[in-house]
């Protein structure tokens, strides 16, 4: 990561929102502006090709061009390494949902110490990754 500090990461409808331009709660925004690198989960990609092959995004342009539009040069992609396929696994014995996505976000969160920036119901009720939103926790 070249010794540049870490300290968020972007939950999937984060990165999308921030990239479609839709408002975001002023914490959040604040955040997004201070932050000089942003971390984004490798998973998060395919969430949004997914989406947009779902027609649950819509987006004026080929999936390519959205990726170059959207990975500015302050986001930092991080891949799924054994810590945190590891840690995915495990999170469903400890009371988290089922959903893949969800599990390698929040893990690739908790691996690398990260606060996570996401306004995901399951996320925060399970409450066990530290959370920015409307409200902070963590």
């Amino acid at each position: 990561m070249g010794g540049v500090a870490l300290n968020f990461l972007l939950d999937t409808h984060t990165w999308i929102q921030r990239v479609l331009g839709e408002p975001l709660p002023a914490t959040v925004e604040k955040v997004l502006e201070e932050a000089a690198i942003l971390a984004l989960a490798d998973i998060s990609l395919w969430e949004a090709a997914k989406l947009v092959e779902l027609g649950r995004l819509e987006i004026d342009v080929s999936l390519e061009e959205f990726y170059r539009c959207a990975l500015s040069p302050e986001i930092r992609i991080l891949p799924i390494t054994p810590a945190i396929a590891t840690k995915a696994s495990e999170l469903e014995a400890l009371g988290f949902h089922k959903d893949p996505a969800d599990q390698l976000i929040v893990a690739t969160a908790l691996v690398h110490g990260l606060r996570l920036i996401s306004d995901d119901s399951r996320i925060r009720q399970w409450g066990q990754v530290p959370l920015l939103w409307r409200t902070s926790r963590g």
